[in-house]
C-alpha cells in the first residue's frame, strides 16, 4: 500500500486567499487613494510568490522530484482557491460591508479615467459617456465579479504554466 502523497495546493490556496484578504483590508483601511495606488498592483505579486512556495513545498514532499503535470496541478490549484476566496471577499466588501466605499472608488476611477482620456485627446462627448458609465455602473455585481474571476483564471493558468516549467524536476531515468 502506497502512502498518500500530501497535496499542498489546497492548503497554500487557502493561505493565499487569507493573505489576499489581509492585503485588501490594509488597502481598504488606507482609503480610496491607496486602494488604487501603484502599491495596490503589488497584489499581483503575492499569488506568484505563494504559488512558487507551495509548488516547492509539494516538490519537497515528493522527494525532490515533481513532473510538470504535478507542478501545474499544484500551482494552479493554489491560484484557483486563493483567487476564489479573494473574489468572494471583494464581493462582500463592496456590496455588503461598505457600499459607499465602492461608490467612492468609482468616483476616483472616473477622475483618473477622465485625465487619461484627455491626455490622449479623446473627444468630450466620449469622455462624458465613459465617466457617466463608470459612475452609474457597479463593477462589483456577482456577474461581473465572476466574469472577472473566470478571466483571471486564464491569466493565472498561464502564470501557473510558467511556474510549473521552472519548478518541475523529473526523476532521472537511471539511478547511478
Amino acid at each position: 500500500m502506497e502512502a498518500k502523497k500530501p497535496n499542498y495546493g489546497l492548503s497554500y490556496g487557502v493561505i493565499l486567499g487569507l493573505v489576499m484578504i489581509i492585503y485588501t483590508v490594509i488597502l481598504y483601511l488606507g482609503g480610496v487613494k491607496l486602494f488604487i495606488s501603484p502599491l495596490a498592483w503589488l497584489a499581483w505579486c503575492i499569488p506568484i510568490v505563494i504559488a512558487v512556495l507551495g509548488g516547492l513545498k509539494q516538490k519537497k514532499a515528493l522527494g525532490g522530484y515533481m513532473s510538470f503535470g504535478e507542478a501545474l496541478k499544484t500551482v494552479f490549484l493554489i491560484c484557483v482557491i486563493g483567487s476564489l476566496i479573494s473574489t468572494i471577499f471583494s464581493y462582500v466588501l463592496f456590496n455588503i460591508i461598505d457600499e459607499p466605499f465602492r461608490q467612492a472608488l468609482a468616483q476616483e476611477t472616473a477622475v483618473i479615467q477622465e485625465k487619461m482620456m484627455r491626455k490622449f485627446g479623446v473627444s468630450d462627448s466620449v469622455i462624458e459617456k465613459s465617466v457617466a458609465d463608470t459612475l452609474n455602473g457597479n463593477n462589483y455585481t456577482i456577474g461581473k465579479i465572476m466574469l472577472s474571476y473566470a478571466f483571471g483564471l486564464i491569466f493565472w493558468f498561464i502564470i501557473s504554466l510558467i511556474i510549473a516549467a521552472i519548478i518541475k524536476k523529473n526523476k532521472p531515468e537511471f539511478q547511478n
